[in-house]
């Protein structure tokens, strides 16, 4: 799995070769055919879990028991780290659903429910915080779109 995620995240699906991910896992490429029958089974099992790998990262942030300003500032840390430890994630993510309407798919499975519960434990914050009078009205879906693309680009203009 890790030379062909190594193998996708630099090429993508249609550039990638199931020939250069067997020599990188130091198998043969019947071997690779056996246990997961085609390039597009092989490469779903990676998109998946890197999906997943980001979809895990928004829930840990949400879910933090800390004070609101603390929350948003570790939030936006960790949120940052996360993609500058996998700085090729978003732009491998985001070539895929160009690409391939069932990336996209992909997507929306995984990470729809994860992140309207995330939205949802963020707002509930949200909406304490401005009624206590320490923020103004605001939508967490605004907060949470702002954080990531404000990471993803700082992170996808260092490539």
């Amino acid at each position: 799995m890790a030379a062909a995620e190594e193998e996708f995240m630099e090429k993508g699906f249609a550039a990638a070769k199931t020939t250069a991910i067997a020599r990188r896992a130091g198998v043969t490429h019947a071997m690779l055919h056996y246990y997961f029958r085609t390039k597009a089974n092989l490469f779903n099992q990676v998109f998946r879990k890197k999906i997943q790998l980001m979809a895990d990262s928004f829930l840990a942030i949400c879910e933090q028991d800390r004070p609101f300003f603390e929350k948003i500032e570790r939030g936006v840390s960790s949120h940052f780290d996360f993609l500058a430890a996998n700085p090729r994630l978003p732009l491998f993510i985001l070539r895929e659903i160009v690409n391939n309407p069932a990336c996209e798919e992909t997507c929306r499975e995984v990470l729809v429910p994860l992140f309207k519960r995330a939205i949802a434990n963020l707002q509930n914050i949200l909406d304490a915080e401005v009624a206590g009078g320490t923020i103004a009205p605001v939508s967490a879906l605004d907060v949470m779109l702002n954080m990531v693309s404000m990471n993803a680009f700082a992170i996808l203009s260092l490539r």
